[in-house]
Order: structure tokens, then sequence, then C-alpha cells
């Protein structure tokens, strides 16, 4: 039985602490789902425009979750099982450091990788598929190194919201003080 529902749209907007928008782009924001059975999936990146705005799709998100689940490090059931608990949150310098340096050290290895003759022909139709991916984790990358949050002290993720997505809804808008 579905037990979380995503929103068709979810719009958040970043505030200082007088309840102005913030007016800063690249903010990185990410969500966090709590799993009833094996484990949570943190779907990300989702960054501010200009105006510290953020708009995230469903669409976005079941794309998002399916990337994090596609890397198979450990074992997922489908978003829609988890619970309808869920955190929006700020990335911390901490999580960003741990990240850019698994990514680099990942795309590195990928490019010092030569294959053998047999593994390109067994793993030919799968080049573009891989060229794509290694695309993706490059641009993400670039966003975690620089993000706005990358020019804060700001070590610790901040949880933003805390939420219950128990029902469908078409739209859920959170206005959320900030300060970094």
């Amino acid at each position: 039985m579905q037990t979380l529902f995503i929103p068709e749209i979810i719009l958040i907007d970043l505030t200082d602490d007088k309840g102005n928008s913030l007016r800063q782009e690249n903010i990185l924001i990410g969500i966090q789902t709590f799993a009833t059975y094996k484990n949570d999936i943190d779907i990300y990146p989702f960054l501010t425009d200009k105006d510290g705005h953020i708009t995230i799709t469903q669409e976005q998100i079941k794309n998002r979750a399916d990337i994090f689940i596609s890397y198979g490090l450990m074992d997922y059931v489908p978003l829609i099982y988890a619970r309808p608990d869920i955190e929006i949150y700020y990335w911390g310098n901490d999580k960003l450091d741990r990240c850019i340096n698994y990514w680099t050290m990942m795309l590195k290895n990928k490019k010092n990788y030569k294959p053998t003759e047999m593994e390109k022909k067994l793993l030919g139709h799968l080049e573009e598929k891989f060229a794509e991916v290694e695309k993706r984790e490059t641009e993400e990358l670039k966003i975690f190194s620089s993000c706005y949050n990358r020019t804060t002290r700001q070590k610790e993720d901040i949880v933003l919201v805390n939420d219950t997505w128990d029902k469908p809804v078409t739209q859920k808008n959170y206005i959320v003080s900030l300060s970094v």
C-alpha cells in the first residue's frame, strides 16, 4: 500500500530572519525520505533561483530518486512505500565535502581505467549510457563545488522543513527562514 504521496509541485521560498526573500541563487537543498523497509532515499540537488525560490516537480523527485537507487549501493524499495514523513534540508559543508571528495575520486578513477579489448566488446553497447552517467556525475560535482552553501561556514545540514506527505495534493508551499 502506498504510504508516501509526492506532491505534483513543491514551491520553496527562502527568507531571512525578518521574512524578506533571500534573493540568493544556487543554495543547495535536498529532500530526505524515510524508509518503512530497507533504506532511506536522499533526493537532490535542488538549487534556488536568483530570487531564492525553488520549484520542484513530482517528475523531478521521481527521477532523482531513481538515480539515487540506480547506483545500487544498498537495497531500496520504491519511493511511494517510504514513510510519509519528509525533511527538506540545507546542505552543510561537511556533507558537501564528502560528496565532492567521493565524486572527484570516482570520476578520476573512471578516467584512469583502461578497459581490455574483451571488455570493450562486451560493454560496447553500454558505452553511450556510461557517457550519460559520467556527464551527469560531472555536472553534479560542479553543482556541489560551486553552490552558495560552499561560501558559508555552515558545517552541518540544517533541517528547514519537517512535513508529512500522506495524501495526494497538487501543490505544497513552504516559506522557510534560513540564516547562514
